[in-house]
């Protein structure tokens, strides 16, 4: 009788060590939640890699860190391991990160901030942590549903909006990022308009990102059509 969380958790655990890599590839021993809904009580906790294999909906965090110069904005883009299993080469953002169990959005983003991208030789460990809590600014969230051969994406995003100083360069710390960029944001806007390069759910939070800064205005043709889009999927 799997009457708790943690019985069911380690019973649908073992399925998945047994399904093992050759059918659900990227196993990364880090638990998602089963919810009904976004901070309700979990059923049980999945392995992440296993979530979109049955279809369950799953949480994470995104972040546009941004810099000003006069009247221009500039994005930092990554540009992703070639060796990553999932979405090698693509570009990706800043700082982004799936919602483990447990864990509030706003520490789940200082610990991405931790652990991929802010190891510069300005801003240790401690001031990393204060200036991502003191000046992330939570700003939305998107969401969207994909099928990809066995797996059904269903996800919800959250978006931050980071300003950052001009003397900030990161550099990544654990292999998963081949290079950062900074770009101008009507370079980014052209890049997701004509190219395939960034990861797929990345254009979601960046097309919110220049709606809220005014890029993208209600003259233009399907403005509505595109900002509706930002939320297709199952956002609760």
């Amino acid at each position: 009788m799997l009457s708790t969380s943690e019985d069911r958790t380690k019973a649908v655990g073992d399925v998945i060590n047994c399904l093992g890599e050759e059918l659900i590839p990227g196993i990364r021993d880090e638990l998602y939640p089963v919810t009904s809904s976004f901070g309700a009580s979990a059923f049980f906790s999945l392995e992440r890699a296993a979530a979109p294999y049955f279809g369950i909906k799953a949480y994470g965090v995104h972040m546009n860190g941004y810099v000003e110069r006069g009247n221009q904005k500039y994005l930092w883009i990554g540009k992703r391991s070639k060796v990553k299993p999932t979405y090698p080469g693509k570009l990706d953002h800043l700082v982004a990160g799936g919602l483990p169990h447990g864990i509030p959005c706003g520490e789940n983003l200082v610990k991405e901030c931790e652990r991929r991208s802010w190891h510069t030789k300005i801003y240790c460990q401690p001031m990393i942590r204060c200036f991502c809590l003191l000046r992330a600014k939570a700003v939305g969230a998107v969401s969207y549903s994909d099928i990809d051969g066995y797996r059904f994406k269903r996800d919800v995003l959250f978006c931050y909006d980071l300003e950052l100083p001009d003397e900030f360069v990161p550099k990544n710390e654990d292999g998963e990022v081949e290079s950062f960029k900074l770009v101008p944001v009507t370079h980014v806007a052209n890049i997701i308009r004509s190219t395939q390069l960034f990861k797929e759910n990345c254009n979601l939070v960046i097309i919110d990102f220049l709606f809220r800064h005014g890029y993208i205005k209600p003259e233009e043709l399907g403005y509505l059509k595109l900002l509706q889009s930002l939320r297709s999927g199952d956002c609760t």
